[in-house]
């Protein structure tokens, strides 16, 4: 039976092209080995690498303050804070409404957060202190 020399896949007819790597040069079973020529130099290969991409990215920063005024926010909530207007001023929709329907939780809420805008501590939606 013939093999291929190189990959040592078993080829019944010899006339043909060795399916797994392509050679026409077989060996059978009977013949002795042929002995590899010793190789003087190591074997050198070209490899190609792809250099790496610098790429800048800019990242815009949020910004530190808010856009909504500290000023506008407590006049709107020494004015009309049992109804909630300076939480709608902020963006905190939800709770202005939940202000609007329980009358500034009953004088309770309306004082926290007067107390909150004249400290400095009263926020927007996105969490950030309300512009001095």
């Amino acid at each position: 039976m013939a093999y291929c020399a190189y990959c040592k896949t078993h080829i019944l007819n010899r006339g043909q092209k060795c399916p797994n790597c392509g050679s026409t040069m077989f060996r059978t079973d009977d013949e002795p080995p042929r002995a590899e020529p010793l190789r003087a130099e190591p074997e050198v290969r070209t490899v190609y690498v792809e250099r790496p991409v610098v790429q800048t990215v800019y990242v815009e920063r949020a910004p530190a303050v808010s856009n909504r005024s500290w000023g506008v926010a407590l006049l709107l909530c020494l004015l009309f804070g049992i109804f909630g207007f300076h939480r709608f001023y902020v963006g905190k929709i939800a709770s202005g409404l939940f202000f609007l329907l329980t009358c500034g939780w009953l004088g309770l809420g309306w004082l926290i957060d007067v107390i909150s805008i004249l400290t400095g501590s009263f926020r927007d939606r996105d969490g950030l202190p309300l512009v001095r």
